[in-house]
């Protein structure tokens, strides 16, 4: 995850100088891009700044969060090593926060917006872009809306199928959907269970589907171990598999976000057991597990319970693709531990 800018960012020293209402910044260039440059501000700061094109119209307004501000059109001073200083308009997309965590997942971010805009950027394209940007970071101040568990899962599930671009255009179509993945016909939803009872928690909606859907649980057994695989890394390796649709990649971490929230530092590095999680994938028919279906009473809504699916046939991977070719990219082809 933006291992390229992390390592660009890493060999640049802070600037001196005397005027500290001067915008100075150290920066290095990003190979193959003329548009762009990686800095530091004087306090060590990490930058992304951007020269686009003219456009003519209202600047775009500044923006200040937490962990993020970004400046637009901003005349400012740029030193490289120790060629003369130079002076320039550069949209300025700076992490607050000075957290090796926040560091990297700002620089990983960064990279894929160079990878979605792409160089000579017009000046919209790059609002657009900082847009998207400004609200991953905004989810980062909210509370986490998911448990780690289960956001492994969801990950573990669209790094083992067999598209992984397809997976993830599946996902998360917003974070009110009744299942984590809708595809065509097929739903999909991956529950993660901490311990080693196949009892998981579905909601009234899942257990009664729109006519016409086939729907699925995805249940796994997940356990944080130290020689399993990061959040991180896991990201990165989905990064690898979709690196071909940065739209994808960008919508990968925004749901990731909106998942941990405020703990998403201390969740990136947390690692689970994925030999476990690979023994224990198994397949349900949501239309099959004990659940209240037919209508609800009248006024009674968001009703949710817990069902042990220990004595359920399971179902194939070959069985589901009988019924959804779909299933074929969406389920695993094969597991190699």
């Amino acid at each position: 995850m933006g291992a390229r800018l992390e390592g660009i960012f890493a060999a640049i020293a802070p600037p001196l100088g005397e005027n500290p209402d001067k915008p100075l910044y150290a920066v290095m260039p990003l190979p193959g891009y003329e548009s762009y440059f990686i800095g530091k501000d004087r306090e060590g700061h990490a930058c992304l700044l951007v020269t686009a094109g003219e456009q003519a119209g209202r600047l775009a307004s500044p923006i200040r969060l937490e962990n993020l501000d970004v400046q637009f059109e901003l005349r400012c001073h740029l030193r490289r090593n120790k060629e003369a200083e130079r002076m320039g308009a550069f949209t300025v997309i700076r992490c607050r926060s000075l957290d090796g965590e926040t560091v990297r997942y700002f620089l990983s971010v960064c990279d894929i917006i160079v990878g979605m805009v792409g160089d000579r950027p017009k000046q919209r394209e790059v609002a657009s872009a900082v847009h998207r940007l400004a609200a991953i970071f905004q989810k980062m101040q909210k509370p986490s809306a998911r448990p780690v568990n289960g956001l492994f899962g969801e990950l573990y599930f669209v790094w083992r199928s067999g598209n992984p671009s397809r997976a993830v255009s599946a996902w998360r179509v917003d974070e009110m959907a009744r299942f984590d993945f809708a595809d065509g016909n097929i739903r999909i939803d991956v529950k993660a269970a901490g311990g080693r009872l196949r009892t998981h928690t579905f909601s009234y909606e899942q257990c009664n589907p729109p006519p016409g859907t086939i729907p699925v649980v995805a249940s796994l057994f997940v356990e944080q171990s130290p020689s399993g695989i990061s959040l991180r890394s896991l990201i990165g390796e989905i990064e690898v598999g979709i690196a071909a649709y940065p739209d994808l990649v960008l919508k990968l971490h925004e749901a990731v976000v909106a998942a941990l929230g405020a703990s998403l530092s201390e969740a990136l590095p947390m690692a689970f057991d994925t030999k476990l999680a690979d023994s224990s994938l198994k397949f349900y028919s949501l239309l099959e597990i004990p659940a209240i279906r037919g209508s609800l009473p009248t006024g009674v809504s968001d009703v949710h319970f817990r069902s042990d699916l220990s004595h359920l046939p399971v179902l194939s991977v070959q069985t589901l693709i009988d019924q959804d070719v779909g299933f074929q990219e969406l389920l695993p082809s094969k597991l190699n531990g």
